[in-house]
């Protein structure tokens, strides 16, 4: 594996892990079990200060729009919105059958039918992924300099609240999430790559990733959205200076690179895990945090990973949205 595919896989695993972790988190807050509200608070706000921009920025860093239009669009509805629709009706079911609750209540079977329209849960990521694509492809289009033009026009548009998008608030996410993405496909037009793997990055990263982190914690970033911005991207990019770069022992880094090779069915599986490693804890009496968050986060990780070697073992990793298919 050649060292930008596995710096850029390692930023990704940690990334991933960090998702599990939040997700986790704010499962159990769902179901009660925080009841010091801060707490959460605070912890909530640092996890999602990054983890889904870094994933926006990555698939910026490596979004390609040399396919032509039919072959582009079939290619991201195979990659992003089957595995959305499969999913999303798994979670759905699974919840309704264990009786979790959706949105404040139980799921009935018309409802689980019907909660992929938009989807509900994490899956909102692969319709707003979706979405973001096909404006990048029709914007790569245009003259190097006014794709660059538009972009930027459009993710300051995005952060100053002039994109009103009501009443289809499924497509908030899309506006939420365009800076960080249309900032990574401009630093590979600008930069590329290999700029952001260097060992001198790593204490600019954690400096600009603490300093992010400061920022939360002195709630600044409550004042307006431009210091909520800052921090975001101070977070996104430290963090991904830090992981793309830091030196690991040999196993260790490659076991990460592997595992963020799988972080898009690692994302649309983890749930039902953690979620079902909850469900039978508290059927058990265990009410403590530490335990849960713990076990949530290691059946997160590892159950999808044994899902991922049964679809590779029958053959059916491209039909569950696993892998995308092949070239013919």
């Amino acid at each position: 594996m050649s060292q930008r595919l596995t710096g850029f896989d390692v930023v990704k695993a940690v990334a991933i892990i960090f998702v599990i972790i939040g997700h986790t988190w704010r499962g159990l807050n769902t179901a009660g079990m925080i009841p010091d509200a801060a707490l959460f608070a605070r912890i909530d706000a640092a996890i999602y200060l990054f983890h889904m921009p870094v994933f926006f920025f990555l698939s910026g860093l490596f979004f390609s729009a040399r396919r032509p239009w039919p072959d582009f669009l079939q290619n991201r509805a195979i990659l992003l919105l089957w595995p959305m629709l499969l999913w999303g009706w798994i979670d759905a079911g699974l919840k309704s059958a264990a009786g979790i609750p959706i949105k404040g209540h139980v799921y009935s079977a018309a409802e689980v039918v019907l909660s992929v329209l938009p989807p509900v849960g994490i899956f909102w990521f692969l319709y707003t992924l979706f979405i973001l694509h096909v404006i990048a492809w029709a914007l790569a289009r245009l003259p190097r300099p006014a794709q660059l033009l538009v972009m930027a026009a459009l993710a300051v548009a995005a952060r100053a609240g002039w994109i009103n998008v009501s009443p289809f608030d499924s497509l908030w996410n899309t506006v939420i999430y365009l800076p960080p993405f249309f900032a990574g496909i401009a630093f590979a037009m600008l930069a590329g790559h290999g700029a952001l793997l260097r060992k001198g990055l790593i204490l600019p990263g954690i400096l600009a990733f603490g300093a992010a982190q400061a920022l939360v914690a002195a709630g600044a970033t409550a004042g307006g959205p431009w210091l909520g911005t800052l921090a975001t991207a101070l977070a996104t990019a430290g963090f991904v200076m830090v992981w793309a770069n830091l030196p690991l022992f040999a196993n260790l880094t490659a076991w990460l690179a592997r595992l963020g090779q799988y972080t898009m069915p690692i994302y649309l599986t983890h749930v039902i895990f953690s979620a079902a490693t909850r469900v039978v804890l508290r059927a058990l009496g265990v009410s403590d945090l530490a335990p849960h968050m713990l076990l949530g986060t290691v059946a997160g990780l590892l159950g999808p990973l044994v899902l991922i070697w049964l679809a590779k073992r029958a053959g059916l990793s491209v039909w569950v949205g696993f892998e995308a298919p092949r070239r013919a």
